[in-house]
């Protein structure tokens, strides 16, 4: 019987992610295991910590203080996830605890939860396939509905993965899609398991245990790459360039890159989107993905040369499709004004916060970033102030005057109206907003692309194309699309659907600028004392230092450097002692890898 219990602390502190060694207390002798979750307590510190049974030991030469109690009746760290983890914290120069954390719920005492699965473990194929599948950006029918090709594509994948008795899961960007996947599974006679951000703690945790050890489908967003089920053999993810992949704060993982490390080199992995990301051309060009065989014909896209907002043959479009069924009508930007200048001198307004002021609705003008009220012109004190280019509020009031028997709906992130698929119906979508109907729009009309591709951020045309697709995804699938003012530059190879030749192209650009994804970036944030420290201990590991302001610095190093960057500037924020900042306690160093926002600044 093990005496001592080797225990990983559940903690976002780096100097608390080592292994400690704890004595077992005998009335928890018999009943702790591996895997299990435990209470303790850490040197002088009077507050309770928690943390996950690594080993049993029947010796320790370290144990000096007793756990306290095990939390939960079974074991909820596997193997596989606490090996994952640790690669994962190691990468991302964060403690293990913080992977922990998200990858395993709190624990509920008084929620009850199933029996354990009793799955035993099979044998993975030698060669998993990996692939890269660029979707036609069409819908066609599942099991009687219509959904976006690289969804039915899943659908067939996770069936046949199924029936050999291994794991799937599915990870899409929106609620919406996993509610469409989970019934198109089910169609297809799959028994999906759906996980979601909306799910209330006590949900999570069920569904968490219901997993634990099970040969099973999950369907869900980011947090799925987590489940823990028996027999993985297959990963698919869709549309990767989503911002909900990315984790907007530490450990700033990226769910593509989680999923390479799940997959590792036994789990089949496909990635699919209607549009080729840099990050999967990139893996395809090295040969670790190949390409999945094109599913259908693209999707019937016309554009036009910039010049008018609305030229006369896309308003004709736009007749012949409401006459058919709903219109879909997508522009980058809400409000009833995108920006506000002065009447007077010219000058573009700006507040004092320095954000740039906007007419969300007619007649107010506010700060897009503190949203205080703003009267006059700070240059010339002028009350005069007119609208810059027109937002989705002003575009609704505008084609209602062009057609007046239609039904108008304005859909933005704050606001997702319920369509019909009557004929006569128009929706005008901000990105990422409009509904989905049954039967898909029968038009598409895109306007203001300029806006789209004028965006200050390196993947400007990257993220519209992404923008676009999702469009035209909702469509019918004879419907018609119109892109108003793309010029051929973008309209011709968008028309013949040549998204790989496009990804290509950027790739090589970002290859000769030694930029993302060619390479991998980390910014640093410290004393010029530690600064100096870390950047000596990431350059001898052969990373390179782009920006240096003396506290902050930007670095960039190849993806084989990858591990000796990572580890050697581990050991200097270990080291580095935490000091005290206006905003609160922070770390003497701070690492953010694959920070793009710091790239982008």
């Amino acid at each position: 019987m093990a005496r001592y219990a080797r225990v990983v602390a559940e903690s976002k502190l780096l100097q608390l992610d080592r292994q400690f060694d704890f004595v077992i207390p005998s009335e928890l002798a018999e009943s702790i295991q591996v895997g299990h979750r435990v209470s303790f307590f850490i040197g002088r510190s009077k507050t309770k910590q928690t943390g996950f049974v690594v080993e049993l030991l029947e010796a320790s030469e370290y144990a000096t203080s007793s756990l306290v109690e095990i939390l939960g009746d079974r074991p909820v760290l596997t193997k596989e996830i606490y090996g994952f983890a640790r690669d994962v914290a190691n990468r991302q120069c964060v403690a293990l605890g913080e992977i922990l954390s998200a990858a395993i719920p709190d624990h509920m005492a008084r929620t009850a939860i199933s029996e354990p699965s009793t799955t035993l473990p099979i044998e993975l194929p030698s060669k998993p396939l990996r692939q890269a599948l660029l979707a036609s950006g069409r819908q066609e029918l599942v099991e009687g509905v219509l959904l976006p090709s690289w969804m039915a594509e899943f659908v067939r994948a996770a069936k046949s993965t199924s029936e050999l008795g291994q794991s799937v899961l599915l990870l899409v960007p929106e609620i919406s899609d996993v509610v469409a996947l989970v019934r198109a599974c089910e169609r297809a006679g799959l028994t999906p398991v759906a996980m979601t951000p909306d799910l209330k703690r006590s949900e999570r945790f069920k569904v968490f245990h219901s997993l634990l050890g099970a040969t099973s489908v999950v369907v869900g967003t980011r947090s799925v790459i987590y489940a823990p089920v028996a027999n993985l053999g297959l990963i698919c993810m869709a549309d990767d360039l989503d911002d909900s992949w990315r984790e907007q704060g530490s450990p700033n993982t990226h769910t593509r890159e989680l999923a390479l490390m799940r997959a590792g080199d036994k789990v089949s992995l496909l990635f699919a989107a209607p549009y080729r990301s840099l990050e999967v051309q990139r893996l395809v060009d090295i040969g670790y993905l190949a390409e999945h065989p094109k599913d259908s014909a693209p999707p019937r896209i016309s554009f036009t040369e910039p010049g008018l907002r609305l030229e006369s043959a896309s308003f004709e479009m736009a007749k012949e499709s409401i006459k058919k069924g709903p219109l879909l009508v997508v522009m980058p930007r809400k409000g009833s004004s995108a920006a506000a200048y002065c009447q007077s001198c010219g000058e573009r307004q700006r507040c004092d916060c320095g954000g740039y002021i906007w007419e969300p609705t007619s007649g107010r003008y506010e700060c897009r970033v503190c949203g205080k009220l703003h009267t006059a012109c700070q240059a010339c004190g002028s009350a005069n102030l007119r609208r810059g280019r027109t937002g989705s509020q002003r575009t609704v009031a505008e084609i209602g005057k062009a057609f007046p028997n239609s039904t108008i709906y304005e859909a933005t992130a704050e606001k997702v109206p319920a369509v019909s698929d009557k004929p006569n119906t128009i929706v005008v979508a901000t990105p990422g907003s409009a509904p989905r109907i049954a039967s898909g729009y029968a038009g598409l009309l895109v306007l203001d692309c300029d806006i789209w591709l004028a965006a200050q951020h390196l993947t400007a045309e990257q993220l519209a194309m992404r923008d676009w697709t999702e469009s035209l995804e909702l469509l019918s699938p004879n419907a018609r699309a119109v892109f108003e003012g793309l010029g051929s530059h973008l309209g011709q190879p968008l028309a013949l659907w040549q998204h790989i030749e496009l990804a290509k192209s950027a790739l090589a650009e970002t290859s000769a600028l030694k930029l993302p994804p060619s390479m991998r970036i980390a910014s640093l944030e410290a004393t010029p004392k530690v600064l100096e420290e870390a950047l000596l201990v990431a350059t001898k590991s052969g990373a390179e230092v782009i920006k240096n302001s003396g506290v902050k610095a930007l670095i960039r190093f190849k993806y084989s450097q990858g591990v000796d960057v990572a580890q050697g500037l581990r050991a200097v924020a270990i080291k580095a002692s935490a000091r005290t900042t206006a905003s609160g306690n922070r770390r003497g160093l701070k690492i953010v890898m694959d920070d793009m926002k710091a790239l982008n600044s």
